[in-house]
């Protein structure tokens, strides 16, 4: 039977009701169903980099400027209009299909529209049903990322298969719904319990949307995203390229684009430990700062022609992305409270539309005036910055002198 908790910070929790009876599996169905679409919706992006060339590299721009910014609109959308996630997927994977069947802006634009969903609706209902354990967005992240396996498969019939079979899956709970353990309120205050509570108080409050984009807070996050997702995209798109005109062929570029994306995948789905036992903002900066070293490791290999210290760098550089992508949705979460359908996620993964436009399109015009080493460069630089704008984040509404916790 299902009753209704208030916890100290006065959020409302329905509890009582288990996965299994609401769903008649565990809810982990719902979160492998979520990482197999993402990773069949991660390929149109990441193994993009390996295909394209010359002047093609404008498309993945659109395509990642596409898929960020369509997020929060689109899930605003679902949220208003109370579209199953089923139905949504359908759609998306419906997108996906046909922005990989064609080639030009108008594909870019379908196919960056068919993730956005899929992206969206994946995150939103996985949020919903591990509410204790948002570590497991990570999950789902990181299985975007690991898409890059796929990029030399013929996606658009398995995209609509797959995608539609996994959105079958993404049921959500009722509202508020809670686990049977922890007791929330127990979950709200105890740090044994709850061990992100050891470095980062919850939320002052629950932040709309509108009163988020009047926030300092949010222009900041919005530089960290921008900046962090410009030195990645950048890589993702231009290291098959520079491999290859380093002179160590195409095969070592499969490999080194595999390690770049198959490593930020595999620090996604392991960083929700260390954001829990050493805190969102310090993993945040320290993955920010491994990026951008990485991005100076990857011009001396190429000018010394070292084959294990790309691979080094490669490894350091898609780790740190891994990182920083894996904990936006909890970053989020701790400055301005967590809400149904990660709406507020949503408007700070916009920011990933600019670093598109900036890490592809007008890094490429870089890359053609002055080389790849200028381009690294800019990465790292822009890594910096990103790293200096998560240490000046602060929570909205709290004084900066407080009470020892």
């Amino acid at each position: 039977m299902a009753t209704e908790v208030t916890d100290f910070y006065g959020r409302r929790y329905r509890v009582g009701e288990s996965d299994r009876e609401l769903l008649g599996h565990s809810r982990n169905w719902v979160l492998a169903a979520a990482c197999v679409a993402m990773m069949v919706t991660g390929a149109g992006q990441y193994g993009f980099g390996l295909i394209v060339g010359g002047g093609q590299y404008w498309l993945l721009a659109i395509w990642v400027a596409t898929q960020a910014v369509a997020v929060f609109p689109l899930a605003l959308l679902r949220e208003r209009l109370t579209v199953r996630p089923p139905v949504a997927m359908v759609a998306g994977a419906v997108l996906t299909a046909v922005g990989d069947l064609f080639a030009g802006p108008w594909s870019a634009v379908l196919g960056g529209l068919g993730a956005a969903i899929v992206y969206g609706t994946c995150l939103a209902v996985v949020a919903k049903w591990f509410p204790e354990r948002r570590t497991q967005l990570g999950l789902v992240s990181g299985s975007f990322a690991a898409g890059a396996v796929l990029f030399a498969t013929p996606l658009p019939i398995i995209a609509v298969v797959v995608i539609t079979v996994c959105g079958f899956f993404l049921k959500e709970p009722p509202k508020q719904w809670w686990p049977q353990s922890p007791d929330p309120r127990t979950w709200a205050l105890d740090k044994n319990v709850n061990l992100s509570l050891r470095h980062s108080r919850p939320a002052i409050r629950r932040y709309t949307p509108g009163e988020l984009l009047h926030c300092p807070t949010y222009a900041l996050m919005y530089v960290l995203v921008a900046c962090a997702a410009a030195a990645w995209l950048f890589d993702v798109a231009f290291m098959a390229a520079f491999v290859t005109t380093s002179g160590w062929g195409y095969a070592f570029a499969v490999v080194a684009v595999c390690l770049l994306t198959l490593s930020s995948g595999v620090a996604r789905w392991a960083t929700g430990w260390a954001g829990e036992r050493f805190g969102v903002g310090r993993v945040v900066r320290g993955a920010l700062g491994l990026g951008a070293l990485g991005q100076l490791l990857l011009i001396v290999a190429g000018q010394q022609q070292t084959p294990v210290l790309l691979a080094l760098a490669a490894l350091l550089v898609g780790a740190g992305a891994g990182c920083c992508y894996a904990l936006l949705p909890a970053l989020v979460e701790v400055h301005f409270g967590d809400q149904a359908g990660l709406l507020n996620f949503g408007l700070v993964y916009s920011a990933k539309a600019v670093g598109g436009i900036v890490g592809v399109g007008v890094a490429a015009s870089i890359v053609g005036l002055y080389g790849y080493a200028a381009g690294f460069l800019l990465a790292a630089g822009l890594g910096v910055v990103a790293a200096v704008a998560s240490g000046l984040l602060r929570q909205p509404g709290v004084p900066r002198l407080l009470v020892p916790a």
